[in-house]
């Protein structure tokens, strides 16, 4: 089966205020996370291009940027959460973008929230849950960056995030376990994507 985000995925547009949103009622799928968890390297991996920049200073994405496949779906990079240098008033602008989009934004299909596995759910991430909560955002938990935590310690990170989530009405059950170094579980995730755009 053809993936259809593979190689076919461009970068629209930078979006910093509401209004720029794209006006057509494309599918939308959002990647959200802690600032340096990963969100540009698993964009890059699900579609095999290097469309989203990758940084190792954490913040550098400051506005929701938005990747299409013509016509069919669209993967949205939001902003991370949690650093510390970005100034008050950038945090409130970010605030104001990903708060209006989340609860507005009616072709939004799901949000993959992810999550370093080396740290697990921290209180940051509790927050963002619930505003995904509250919103009703339907939400997928993807913990990148596997390959750097030992097996035992993913297993217990599993289990806890499972009992976690079954309080949560918006989170999916399904949690995934990805690495870009090594590639494990994008394929997984991949298949989910295109499951949800159909």
């Amino acid at each position: 089966m053809k993936c259809i985000i593979e190689k076919n995925c461009f970068f629209l547009k930078s979006v910093f205020e509401v209004i720029d949103y794209p006006k057509d009622n494309i599918d939308e799928i959002g990647f959200w996370g802690r600032s340096n968890v990963g969100k540009s390297s698993l964009l890059n991996s699900l579609t095999k291009t290097k469309i989203a920049k990758t940084s190792k200073t954490p913040g550098r994405t400051k506005s929701l940027n938005f990747f299409e496949v013509p016509n069919k779906i669209r993967l949205v990079d939001f902003p991370g959460y949690g650093f510390a240098r970005v100034s008050k008033k950038d945090k409130k602008v970010w605030s104001n973008v990903i708060t209006n989009y989340l609860d507005s934004r009616r072709n939004l299909l799901c949000i993959f929230l992810l999550i370093d596995s080396r740290q697990g759910l921290m209180k940051i991430d509790l927050e963002a849950i619930d505003l995904l909560e509250s919103f009703g955002n339907h939400f997928f938990v993807v913990f990148t960056k596997i390959d750097k935590v030992k097996f035992l310690e993913l297993e217990i990170l599993i289990n806890n995030t499972e009992k976690f989530l079954k309080n949560i009405t918006a989170a999916d059950k399904k949690i995934f376990m990805t690495s870009c170094k090594n590639g494990n579980g994008i394929l997984d995730l991949k298949k989910k994507v295109i499951n949800i755009v159909g």
